[in-house]
This record gives structure tokens, sequence and C-alpha cells, in this order.
């Protein structure tokens, strides 16, 4: 009877056990994502498509979960003391601002030795696309989002002031500035607020025109930007009445309503004139290079841009886990999955795909600015390489626009933040 009962205690404990042991060899593997493609970013739908049919073709193993970040600002913040404490995310984007600090932290997965073993990576990038994001023989970041941010203008709103073509000049372009303001419209949408995103662009645009393509080289002393200070101060004359403190969605609001003539973003905005703004908007915008400044360095045509952002992962302690992340980045970065976001967002990408002849009219003059420009200079927040400069730099915006501070005394700004 006991011999009985032991047996079978031994068969269910061993049966259990076997149903234990199934269990954990087969449990699905959760990826989490905190993406700022949510929303209403322009990749947000693809982008969703794009896990779901991913946690499909992988149902029972793997799951991407995406966790929304609808404001940059907070995740940015986020990203950076998820970096400091080195409790980072299983996949995650991070820009140009962040790498510095991120290869630092030694938590970030590395990439290099998957590259290595699998020809998909040098398939899909341009040759050396990769090898120059190495660190000290670690690949720590897939570069994957490029952005250039020419002129948009209305050319409505410019014919209505007497303009059929986009100034190429400074000085014609403030000349335009006073016609669009006798017309009751405002030339230009500006901000202050967060990190200055709109204005950063027209700031980094008149930098790379009066200190040329190696701007950033002589560092804060060059007088390149106290001449881009000069450019931003006339261009707050032109502006609505609550650029200051403004963030990047009043700025845009008011471009997307033809309450401004003049805007600067990336292609990314592209689906929004659509999406977001007046009815025939979308036909009504031209795209321009930026005016330059007399005697400037730069050259006529010159874009600024840079990498938007780039795709990484957490370091990972388990090696199915890394496996998992490791596939779901090659999902990303298959040509036909980049076509398929860039067409439906207007975003660019450095992963090598075959866009729709039918590409949106204005991505593809963007496209071919780029392509015709002498030189695409980083933008101002990603090439100054100090955290502190790009956070100052807003403040400095502000104090200018108020009048507070003359434009060499915002360069002593940004030097005492350094």
């Amino acid at each position: 009877m006991i011999k009985s009962i032991f047996k079978l205690f031994t068969v269910a404990f061993i049966s259990l056990s076997l149903t234990v042991i199934s269990a954990v060899a087969s449990a699905e593997i959760t990826i989490n994502w905190p993406s700022i493609w949510v929303g209403k970013d322009s990749k947000t739908t693809v982008i969703r498509e794009l896990v779901d049919e991913f946690n499909a073709a992988n149902s029972g193993a793997i799951k991407v979960v995406i966790e929304e970040q609808t404001d940059y600002d907070i995740y940015g913040n986020k990203l950076t003391a998820q970096i400091a404490t080195g409790s980072l995310p299983d996949v995650f984007t991070v820009g140009a601002d962040l790498l510095d600090i991120l290869s630092k932290s030694g938590k970030a997965m590395d990439l290099a030795p998957h590259v290595a073993s699998d020809s998909h990576w040098n398939n899909v990038y341009p040759e050396n696309a990769l090898q120059s994001n190495m660190t000290d023989g670690q690949l720590i970041t897939l570069p994957y989002e490029l952005f250039v941010t020419p002129v948009t203008y209305n050319k409505k709103l410019l014919k209505a002031a007497g303009y059929d073509e986009f100034p190429d000049n400074y000085d014609d372009f403030f000349k335009m500035c006073e016609a669009v303001t006798a017309t009751g419209k405002v030339c230009t949408s500006q901000m202050t607020g967060k990190n200055g995103w709109t204005s950063m662009l027209w700031f980094s645009q008149a930098l790379a025109s009066a200190g040329g393509p190696n701007i950033y080289e002589n560092g804060l002393d060059d007088p390149a930007f106290v001449k881009a200070f000069e450019v931003m101060e006339k261009m707050y004359k032109y502006t609505t009445s609550d650029a200051i403190g403004a963030d990047a969605g009043v700025s845009g609001g008011h471009f997307l309503n033809e309450r401004t003539a003049v805007f600067m973003n990336g292609p990314w905005f592209i689906a929004r004139y659509t999406t977001d703004g007046i009815e025939g908007l979308h036909a009504n915008i031209g795209v321009a290079a930026a005016p330059m400044l007399k005697g400037g360095k730069g050259a006529p045509g010159g874009y600024v841009g840079g990498k938007q952002s780039s795709l990484a992962a957490g370091k990972q302690s388990d090696p199915e886990k890394e496996k998992a992340v490791v596939k779901f980045l090659k999902w990303l970065t298959t040509p036909e999955n980049v076509a398929r976001l860039s067409y439906s967002s207007g975003a660019m990408f450095i992963v090598k795909a075959d866009l729709p002849s039918d590409m949106d009219r204005l991505f593809t003059e963007m496209n071919e600015g780029k392509g015709n420009a002498p030189y695409v200079v980083e933008i101002f927040q990603n090439a100054i390489g100090s955290l502190a400069v790009s956070k100052e730099f807003p403040q400095a915006l502000s104090a200018l626009a108020l009048g507070e501070v003359t434009p060499e005394e915002a360069v002593e700004m940004l030097k005492d933040a350094d």
C-alpha cells in the first residue's frame, strides 16, 4: 500500500516537473520597447504593423511590447536616467546627443559579434556605415533614421507678398518677411520652449552659412556663433507673439494652419502637411535651401541635418533573449520594411531600400536637395558635444528674443554652461 502510494507520488512529481520544465523551456520572451514612434508621429502606423507582424511570426516564442513615449523630451530625460543607472530597455532608439554617455556606460549590447557573424547587416547598410559607428571594437548602435532640414514655405502666402521664389540670401529674406507682414500674415515659426528645436535648426543653418562646413572645429569662440545669433535676433522680429516659451507643437501648428509662411523641420513632418494641415496646404508647400549670409564661409545649397535616431539594445544576461533582440533588430532593418516605413512617414533612413517611384513630392525634393548639397552639416544640438550647452541654448534664445542679452552675450551664456 505504501509502495503504491509512493509510486503514484513519484509519477505525479515527475509529471509535474516535466510540465514545469516544458513550460519554462517554451516561455515566451518579452522584449520591451519604449518607443517615441507613437501618437502623432508619422511612423506610428507602420511601426505598429511591423511589431504586430513580428509578434505573429514569432507567436509563443517572442513578443515585442511597445511602451508609448509621446513626449520626446520626457523620453530623452528618462533614457538619460536609465543610462546612468544601467537599467536600459531591451530595445530603444537613441539620438546623437546621448551617444557619448551611452558608449561610456558599458550597459548597451555590443552588436559587433552579431554583425560579424551574419551577412544581413553588411547587405543592408552602405559601405563603412557600421564600421564608422564602432568604438574600441564595439558596436552599440545601428544607424537608422537620417534627416535634413531645408526650408519649407507656403507658396500661396509668399505669392501674396509678391514673391514667386524663395530668397537665397538673408538680406532679401528679411525684406520678404516685411512684405509677408504687410499682408497680415507672420513670416516665420519660431520657438524657445523645451529644446528650441525649430529655432535651433535655423540657428544651425545660419551657423554653417557664416562659418562653413567645419564650423564646430573652432568651438564657441568662432565669430560665426555671434553672427548666427544676430540672424536669430532679426528672426524673432518676424515670428508669432507666442514664440517665447512655445514648443514644437505651437511652432508647427502655426505653419500647418497657414498663420506663418516659412517653417523648418525634417522629412518626418511631411505627412502632417496632409493629415494635420489646413486643406490644400501640401500642394502649396515649396522646398528650398536656407538663405546664405553674405561674406560667410558656407556654400549656396548647403544643408544641415544628421542622425535622427539610432537603434540600440540593453545588455542581456540571457543568451536566448539576446538572440531574440537581435532578431527583432534585423526585422526593423529589413529593406522592405524600411521602404514601407519611409514611404508612409516621409522619414529618411540609411538602410539601403528601393523606394517607390510615387514617393511624396516633398520627400523627393528634400532628398534631391540633399544629394546636390555641397555639404550636410550636423545640427547644432548634435554637433556641439555638450549636453549642458544644448540645454542652455533655449535659455539664450529666450533672453535674446526678449532683448535681455546681445548676440555676443548669448554666446557667453553658452560658454558659461560648457
